[in-house]
């Protein structure tokens, strides 16, 4: 229920969804199909890429989610290294909390998630970087967007009287 109440899009919640069911064709995968592929995340250069480095192990992901984290006001220890799994991670980040701030904390998540995939894409198919800087401020806008469209840009301004 976490990934489909988080307040996200769809294709969002989808990517989570892949991503906690080890479905993301990251390098393992692609070795498993006999398909040609760079064993080494591509975000971070260092690591074998799976979903679970690119999710919550890789140094580049940790960093765009620290920054959106502390965009968000959020002072929380990161506590990612600790869990087995991004599930595990995920649950101990929205245990305790009121059903609507879970949905938040869900949707930022899957938002830098989903844009750190974004990122190893763009690095692999057409050879462009940004910055971790730059994909948070990205994954930020993107959170921004979202809860505008939800719940829109503020009071209305009265129409002016005949």
């Amino acid at each position: 229920m976490k990934i489909w109440s988080a307040h996200a899009e769809p294709k969002c919640k989808l990517f989570g969804w892949l991503a906690l069911h080890g479905k993301l064709l990251t390098a393992d995968m692609l070795a498993i199909r006999g398909w040609p592929h760079d064993p080494r995340c591509p975000l971070c250069l260092s690591e074998p890429e799976t979903a679970d480095h690119l999710c919550r192990n890789c140094p580049f992901t940790a960093a765009v989610w620290n920054l959106v984290k502390s965009w968000d006001g959020d002072s929380s220890d990161d506590r990612r290294l600790d869990f087995q799994s991004i599930s595990d991670w995920w649950n101990d980040m929205i245990k305790e909390k009121p059903q609507k701030e879970k949905k938040r904390i869900s949707g930022r998540f899957l938002y830098v998630l989903w844009n750190a995939w974004k990122e190893r894409n763009r690095r692999i198919f057409t050879g462009q970087r940004l910055t971790y800087l730059e994909v948070a401020s990205i994954a930020n806008e993107d959170i921004l967007q979202r809860d505008r469209a939800i719940n829109g840009f503020g009071p209305v301004i009265p129409a002016e009287p005949d």
